[in-house]
């Protein structure tokens, strides 16, 4: 029982790999040339040949068939009995003339192309298992080529299904990959505004373009071969993307006084692009007089190879990274193993893989150029940034040594003063006092006067202050202006003091508040002035306030050095100085400094 039930399957199963074998043949085995290229030969005349047994030499899928001339050529594919659809496809989507015959019991009939948005993007044809077996007589020309791509395929409609997703998912790909690379460019060249990546944008936008029309998308859906054929648009487009790629490297790349001879290079390639684009342009209107692909593919090749020399020059005097070099020997490679006759020493599989090394290729280097371009802007906003920060270290640095100096010098005229001139007025009020002649109005003017010099002394006095002392520096600074003015003067504290931050901004903030403390006791006539400190965790902020008589302060924050300098020394430090004053209705300032911050 259970060998009849290995049986019923082992027979089910050789049953259907003979119904598929009925429905996929050999064409590697089953294609057959005419030795001969003439376009006055006609069907008739072509299976009177067969009759006389022309049709004897095997046409090798190659993936390049050199054409004789201008004349058209004839293949013919052996079909056995089959007993499902059979779809016949020739992979390459802009030959000048296709022909498709059937011949069976001694009748031809002309098969129509199923190339249309409905089908693919190549040529297409049906065989019908009725039509079965019988010959199929290919008549193909590409006059406006020198090499033609002829690889003949056969599908069923499962396999036929499974090779245009599969086919459309790469294509689709392929140009997603290049159209995202194309808008970051875009974005790029939008952001920085340097037009040299313009042309990089130009060459994307090109390369997609060639692809399409290629890979026989663009005449598929947008544009008949007719157009494509008679004006060389995929040449056109190559050609010009050739040129876009050459002026990017030539306009990009900061080349040195030993490597600008590249440039000259550069700009050859352009010219000869630009010449070959004026040609097919005028070509077209007037009719096939060179073979402009082949001016294309020379133009191409020789300008790969100038190119790859060039970028091998500049990797060694330095001017780009050997990653860029790397990258534009890839579709160079692919390039030349499409040439000749190198690719037609292997199968098919090893064929298709070179012919695609070409894409891949210019994928790899197309995502290395942008990612080099990205860099490039990335690293010289990071110099702009870090020389930002150096300059603002170096103006912070030297305002800092002119404090210094500022204070040192202050400092030394106040001990000055304070050793010699205090001297001085007391013995002048000794001698006043011994010869009897200190009347209470002379007493009161030298008191006046002692309080003045001692108010100006603390005013200009400058403690070395830190993080440690900065609280006490001011109470202190507070309690020696409190007896010699009549003025209250108080400091409010709010949260802990931060002793990491940086002498500079506890230095800063002392000044800042001796500063303005003493303009408005010397101007604002005041009853009170206080100071406020409120420490925070990432920021620090100082208030100083006053019941004083205000001011127009549109017109002091332009004409007044002492407070325009406080201003600048805080947005230096990062932080922020808003100064608010009314007539009559006093003062205030408010400075806020980050903290942990050098």
């Amino acid at each position: 029982m259970i060998l009849k039930k290995i049986n019923r399957r082992l027979l089910l199963f050789c049953l259907l790999i003979y119904t598929y074998s009925l429905a996929q043949f050999s064409l590697a085995k089953n294609i057959y040339r005419l030795d001969r290229y003439d376009n006055s030969i006609n069907i008739s005349e072509v299976i009177d040949r067969y009759n006389q047994g022309e049709f004897s030499s095997e046409f090798n899928l190659e993936t390049y068939k050199n054409l004789k001339g201008k004349e058209a050529g004839w293949v013919m594919i052996d079909i056995p009995k089959l007993e499902k659809r059979s779809l016949i496809s020739i992979e390459n989507s802009l030959f000048e003339s296709l022909n498709f015959y059937l011949y069976k019991d001694n009748v031809f009939q002309k098969k129509r192309n199923l190339k249309n948005v409905d089908y693919y993007r190549f040529p297409l044809i049906e065989i019908k298992p009725i039509e079965t077996p019988a010959k199929v007589f290919i008549r193909f020309k590409d006059k406006l080529s020198y090499r033609t791509e002829f690889n003949l395929y056969s599908y069923d409609d499962r396999k036929f299904a499974k090779q245009q997703q599969r086919d459309y998912f790469f294509i689709g790909g392929y140009v997603i990959s290049l159209f995202v690379l194309l808008v970051s460019t875009t974005i790029l060249f939008l952001y920085k505004g340097v037009y040299a990546v313009l042309w990089y944008v130009i060459h994307l936008s090109l390369l997609i373009l060639e692809y399409l029309i290629s890979t026989g998308v663009f005449s598929q859906w947008i544009l008949p071969n007719e157009w494509i054929l008679k004006y060389g648009l995929d040449h056109v487009a190559m050609l010009l993307s050739t040129m876009a790629l050459s002026e990017f490297f030539r306009n990009y790349y900061q080349y040195t006084a030993k490597t600008k001879f590249c440039k000259w290079v550069y700009l050859t390639i352009s010219i000869a692009c630009l010449l070959g684009v004026i040609y097919a342009i005028f070509d077209g209107f007037v009719g096939n007089i060179y073979n402009i692909e082949y001016y294309a593919q020379s133009v191409l090749n020789y300008a790969s190879l100038l190119s790859l020399a060039i970028h091998f020059i500049l990797v060694f005097s330095k001017v780009i990274p050997v990653y860029l070099f790397i990258a534009f020997l890839l579709p160079v490679l692919g390039i030349f193993a499409n040439t000749g006759e190198f690719k037609n020493q292997f199968d098919t599989t090893i064929t298709y893989f070179l012919f695609q090394s070409v894409y891949l290729g210019i994928l790899i280097e197309v995502i290395v150029i942008v990612f080099y371009m990205i860099k490039q802007s990335v690293d010289k906003e990071f110099e702009a940034v870090a020389l930002e920060e150096e300059n603002s270290k170096l103006k912070n640095e030297f305002q800092e040594k002119i404090s210094n100096n500022q204070e040192a010098q202050k400092n030394e005229i106040v001990n000055d003063v304070h050793d010699s001139f205090s001297g001085y007025l007391e013995a002048l009020k000794l001698r006043l006092m011994t010869k009897e002649v200190l009347t209470p109005d002379i007493e009161t003017i030298l008191e006046a006067f002692r309080k003045d010099y001692r108010f100006l002394l603390n005013s200009l006095y400058v403690p070395n202050v830190n993080s440690d002392n900065l609280l006490s520096s001011i109470e202190d600074y507070c309690e020696r202006m409190n007896t010699v003015t009549a003025v209250e003067l108080k400091l409010e504290q709010k949260g802990g003091l931060d002793k990491g931050i940086p002498q500079a901004t506890a230095k800063y903030i002392f000044k800042a508040s001796s500063e303005l403390t003493t303009n408005a006791l010397k101007y604002a006539n005041p009853t009170k002035v206080t100071i406020r400190l409120k420490f925070y965790l990432d920021k620090l902020i100082l208030e100083i306030e006053d019941n004083g008589i205000g001011f127009n302060s549109e017109k002091i924050k332009s004409s007044s050095f002492g407070l325009r300098g406080l201003k600048e020394r805080a947005l230096a430090f990062g932080g922020s100085f808003v100064l608010n004053s009314f007539t009559g209705k006093g003062t205030s300032v408010k400075i806020e400094l980050p903290l942990n911050r050098s």
